[in-house]
């Protein structure tokens, strides 16, 4: 686990399905463009106490700041995705109004809504 000193910043690169865990103190994360001199998103999230952020399906850059009067700790993990708990056995395409007349739906169908 990474620690940003007080006031701190650093620039964090996400590998893609891996989540940044933060924990402790106050600051800001902010998406940064992929590459080094992309524009930034212009999306800027705080957080004051342990926070979470990704899994993204591409690499990703993010700049990491802390408060003036708390230091933050991060560590990047592999995102823990769920489990499927059941079969798909079939899949099936209907429209929303299709769906919306099923009662139940069928568990084991992966419904597809189109149109």
């Amino acid at each position: 686990m990474k620690t940003l000193p007080i006031g701190g910043n650093e620039v964090v690169s996400l590998p893609a399905y891996n989540v940044i865990s933060i924990t402790g103190g106050a600051g800001s994360i902010e998406r940064l463009g992929n590459n080094p001199g992309d524009p930034s998103s212009g999306t800027v999230t705080t957080f004051t106490a342990d926070a979470t952020v990704g899994p993204f399906p591409i690499w990703t850059r993010h700049m990491l700041r802390c408060v003036p009067s708390s230091a933050v700790s991060y560590d990047i993990t592999p995102a823990d995705f769920p489990a499927v708990t059941s079969d798909v056995e079939r899949v099936a395409k209907l429209t929303q109004a299709e769906y919306d007349a099923l009662s139940p739906p069928d568990p084991a169908t992966l419904y597809l809504i189109v149109g």
